[in-house]
């Protein structure tokens, strides 16, 4: 008898169209476990707020796309009205309750099973009305130890927003003690969530795995060399080191740029690339201009997969302050690393086994790696070739589906116990 199981994800990882420039679309449809939910409804709640006009018009009703037969994707607006353009709060208080009612009458209509939430924040507060008025149960998949962050930045992860670390904390608490399970990508994220009063009976690591493209499962030896994308960059294969993720001060993309600056003269052919946008991305700009190094420093903004595929398998190191989706892709393609010994980056680095690990915020740590991978290509094809084999068992995607199912499946039998 076929099962028509249903969930309904909340999450603002990527909106629509950042999933069609960048060649995402996996990291969504893959939502179903081939085919363990029939449907999968995944909603953005202010995606109009990161888009282009010319995709998407700030103001309005939602937005349902149907990717493919078992998935929607939703975009809420920043606001409802035009005319309220200039009261911003209001106007995003009222898109946000009119995406809330659209989100009950899907959960009633369609019958569903679970809804899933990304963050404990918002979207926790988001998912937890929800379940709560709907009785269907409530799974997170945790996207980082805020605590962490909160603790490097000094400020609120929504600042505009919550205001201040102490209100999140509350939130976080509130939210975690009543989602039904669970899930994230490391141990470390595990640990915040039971801080904050996650039932740790109920707790799972997941990997990235099942989220990744399938292309980064390949072999990266039968990849060819697309010269056309390297001449654009003016870039040589095994002649540059590289940074992918978002320009945040979360994120110290400041300190690859730093020790990038400190390499010996003798070295002065390699470059640094930075794939990846955000707020740091002028003042990166403008200290490779203070430290002279411009001419060696490449910010390509946002790839596509391809793009990125080129960059992973052909870099001399890829550097990792703090990266988690990126650390992962650049494993899989064989990527000589180096990386903080921070957050889940230990559990794929492996110091002198799988790359170069190094204690937190070493900018001489990062140099110094840059350096050995330079004079010794045998030791970075030796950790490329080990970095991958660890990648291949940790993240692989059948794997992860599994043991996702085996987590949905607990939270939907504990649901119908409590309905009986």
């Amino acid at each position: 008898m076929e099962v028509n199981r249903k969930l309904l994800v909340i999450d603002t990882s990527y909106t629509l169209e950042m999933i069609n420039e960048r060649g995402l679309l996996n990291s969504v449809t893959c939502r179903d476990l081939d085919g363990y939910f029939s449907h999968v409804w995944s909603v953005h709640p202010f995606s109009s707020m990161l888009t282009s006009e010319k995709w998407l018009s700030k103001f309005g009703k939602p937005v349902h796309h149907k990717l493919n037969p078992s998935n929607t994707f939703i975009e809420g607006r920043v606001g409802r009205f035009p005319f309220l353009k200039n009261v911003r709060s209001l106007n995003f208080l009222i898109s946000q309750i009119e995406l809330f009612i659209n989100l009950y009458y899907i959960i009633k209509k369609n019958k569903i099973n679970i809804i899933r939430i990304g963050d404990p924040l918002y979207l926790g507060i988001l998912g937890c009305i929800l379940s709560k008025i709907s009785g269907v149960p409530l799974v997170i998949r945790v996207n980082g130890h805020n605590r962490n962050i909160r603790k490097s930045t000094g400020q609120p992860m929504y600042p505009k927003l919550f205001k201040s670390i102490k209100f999140e904390e509350k939130i976080e608490s509130f939210v975690f003690k009543r989602v039904d399970y669970v899930i994230a990508p490391n141990n470390d994220y595990l640990d915040f969530a039971i801080q904050c009063g996650a039932d740790s009976t109920r707790v799972s690591a997941l990997s990235y795995g099942n989220l990744l493209a399938k292309e980064y499962f390949d072999d990266p030896n039968s990849r060819v060399f697309d010269n056309n994308f390297f001449d654009r960059y003016h870039l040589e294969k095994n002649k540059y080191f590289l940074t992918v993720g978002r320009l945040e001060p979360i994120k110290f993309p400041d300190d690859t740029l730093e020790a990038f600056s400190k390499l010996p003269n003798q070295y002065q052919e390699f470059k640094l690339v930075f794939v990846g946008d955000g707020s740091m991305k002028d003042e990166l700009l403008e200290k490779a201009i203070k430290l002279n190094i411009q001419e060696r420093v490449i910010f390509t903004g946002n790839l596509n997969q391809n793009n990125l595929l080129q960059l992973y398998t052909n870099t001399l190191a890829y550097l990792s302050p703090l990266t988690g989706r990126a650390l992962s892709e650049a494993a899989l393609c064989g990527a000589p690393t180096i990386a903080y010994d921070l957050d889940w980056q230990p559990d794929i680095v492996e110091n002198e086994v799988t790359g170069i690990l190094i204690p937190s915020r070493s900018v001489k740590g990062f140099m110094i790696g840059m350096i050995k991978y330079i004079e010794n290509h045998e030791l970075a094809s030796k950790m490329g070739k080990s970095i991958r084999s660890r990648a291949l068992e940790m993240l692989d995607p059948q794997t992860q589906n599994q043991r996702e199912i085996g987590c949905y499946q607990i939270v939907l039998v504990s649901s119908n116990i409590k309905r009986n």
